[in-house]
């Protein structure tokens, strides 16, 4: 992808996300469905396409976004809400994407 879009769009699409790719968001951490980010192809980059540490993609350093997680594990936390609540909401997938952030596990929807 390696442009900029919103963290629902990514939510909701997940799925038809290459897995191999990995999700950069705000670097202060105040995330929300709005919130901008993008998704990048890092093992594809290329030497002009990173920072002088060789390793920040520019379009994060630029946009002041960090790494968060992977794609597939995006792709999991998603599964595994639409598992529990089938057309599950952005809302609700934001509360299982957060929780994972947070806990480093799925989130249990009572």
């Amino acid at each position: 992808m390696d442009s900029l879009t919103e963290l629902k769009y990514l939510l909701n699409n997940a799925n038809e996300l290459p897995w191999n790719e990995y999700l950069f968001l705000p670097d202060d951490k105040n995330w929300s469905l709005d919130s901008i980010c993008s998704v990048i192809n890092w093992d594809e980059l290329d030497e002009d396409e990173l920072e002088d540490d060789g390793d920040t993609p520019k379009i994060a350093f630029d946009n002041k976004l960090i790494y968060v997680l992977d794609i597939a594990t995006i792709q999991d936390i998603v599964n595994n809400a639409n598992q529990q609540r089938p057309q599950c909401s952005a809302p609700n997938l934001f509360k299982a994407f957060m929780y994972y952030y947070n806990n480093d596990a799925f989130i249990t929807f009572e």
